[in-house]
């Protein structure tokens, strides 16, 4: 019988920002029934603040990795990790950020905001493999920001010696640089690995299928890549997860799943 892990990306849109009908108070219920229905065991966040991980109070399922704070100033966000203590354990955890000073609270390159990326090495009990899970959002302005962010993200995962997953809000779409970057580096998409083809939206900003998207080329930018598995590891799917509740989205990003079996 293969063995089966189902991973997650989502930018779940911070608790504090005043969105309306589709502010925090309103969606946390539709979160919380969105991830019970797809349970999935690794989960890579992005904007999270402190407020949103309320909606794992009282499930010891889940473990969690706050991370590295970015943002310029307080209330700060997070790239949060969690996953299903039940099949991974933890054995070290991490982060930096996305700068010249990558070991301080920092910007650089014309980022508009600080950014940061959060890691957690993890022990897949039933299949006998550690591997690292990288999660980061790269920066919504700077071409420069990102490619720089990723550059750095490569460099330290080109140290670890494990099988890689690398999540996050990527702000580009798949023929970006910094995409480009990831696919020289020996990264995949679970998007094409699982048979995928053609243009995805991730980002609908509250609108759901309803979306315009303000450019030509408008793309996924929520990505799972993975590097260095084992090489019977198969993805048997990847997903944008549309579960809603018009005109209450669980945020203004898809979340994306796939499931990888081994």
């Amino acid at each position: 019988m293969p063995h089966t892990i189902s991973i997650m990306t989502y930018n779940i849109r911070g608790a504090l920002y005043d969105d309306g009908q589709n502010s925090w108070p309103f969606r946390a219920p539709l979160n919380l029934r969105m991830l019970h229905k797809h349970a999935p065991d690794l989960i890579g966040f992005q904007e999270v603040h402190q407020e949103n991980l309320a909606i794992f109070d009282g499930d010891p399922g889940y473990a969690q990795y706050r991370g590295t704070p970015y943002n310029d100033h307080a209330p700060f966000q997070y790239t949060t990790i969690a996953w299903n203590s039940r099949c991974l354990h933890a054995l070290d955890s991490g982060g930096f950020w996305l700068s010249e000073t990558p070991e301080v609270h920092s910007r650089s390159w014309d980022t508009s905001c600080i950014r940061s990326a959060t890691w957690v090495k993890l022990a897949w009990q039933e299949a006998g493999l550690t591997f690292l899970h990288l999660n980061t959002h790269l920066d919504h302005i700077s071409e420069l920001a990102r490619v720089e962010g990723t550059k750095l993200i490569l460099q330290f995962l080109g140290n670890v010696g494990l099988p890689l997953v690398v999540t996050g809000d990527f702000n580009c779409p798949p023929d970006s640089a910094a995409y480009l970057l990831f696919k020289e580096h020996g990264f995949e998409d679970a998007y094409h690995l699982a048979g995928n083809h053609g243009t995805c939206w991730t980002y609908h900003g509250y609108q759901g299928a309803a979306f315009v998207p303000h450019t030509r080329n408008f793309d996924r930018i929520d990505w799972i890549l993975l590097r260095d598995w084992p090489a019977d590891l198969q993805t048997e799917s990847c997903k944008t997860i549309v579960d809603a509740e018009p005109p209450l989205y669980t945020s203004d990003h898809y979340p994306v799943m796939a499931i990888l079996s081994l």
